[in-house]
């Protein structure tokens, strides 16, 4: 039986969803937390009870974005070459659709992570890379892993830049279809 998330579960998931968006549009520094409170429809004093302050709603976003991408790779382990890479493009894309403006603050926001923080999501920043950057070598054997690795960002960065626009002007299947096989041509081929 599905469980339902608690009233103050939901509270949470309201302050880290307007969070995200308030992220976006106005920027880490200009999202206040009253703003914020206001936006899931809480009390400034509320989002204390969910978050020590600011900057561990940041952490809070780029741990969620971090889970998902990691649950990413635990669904590709079982499979092998092409398969894999397949799978794991078209996920990132699903992904980078689903979670549009988390991506967008996770990129743009970086830099305003508490020094320790940053450092953990640049390890696992490279770590997601270097598992892409795995997959592919037994499909391109013929590049080296500083190419493999090169490709992988220009891959990842074509499927998280669909967060830049709020509407593609596609319909979302045709658009995710679209971007997944330019990243897979572009890194088999590149």
């Amino acid at each position: 039986m599905a469980r339902t998330a608690t009233p103050r579960g939901q509270r949470r998931e309201r302050i880290l969803e307007s969070a995200t968006s308030l992220f976006e549009e106005n920027g880490f520094h200009g999202a206040g937390i009253d703003d914020i409170a206001a936006a899931a429809g809480v009390t400034g004093p509320a989002i204390y009870r969910h978050f020590k302050n600011k900057d561990a709603l940041l952490v809070a976003l780029f741990d969620r974005l971090g889970e998902r991408l990691t649950g990413i790779l635990d669904t590709v382990e079982a499979l092998d070459g092409r398969e894999a890479l397949e799978t794991l493009v078209r996920l990132h894309v699903r992904l980078a659709f689903e979670e549009r403006a988390l991506i967008v603050v996770y990129i743009s926001e970086e830099r305003n992570l508490p020094e320790p923080e940053r450092r953990r999501v640049r390890r696992f920043q490279r770590a997601y890379v270097e598992a892409w950057t795995d997959l592919l070598r037994s499909l391109r054997a013929d590049q080296s892993d500083d190419e493999r690795r090169a490709a992988v960002h220009a891959a990842i960065g074509l499927l998280n830049s669909t967060g830049y626009r709020r509407q593609v002007g596609l319909p979302r299947a045709q658009a995710e279809e679209m971007l997944a096989n330019m990243a897979v041509v572009a890194l088999l081929n590149g």
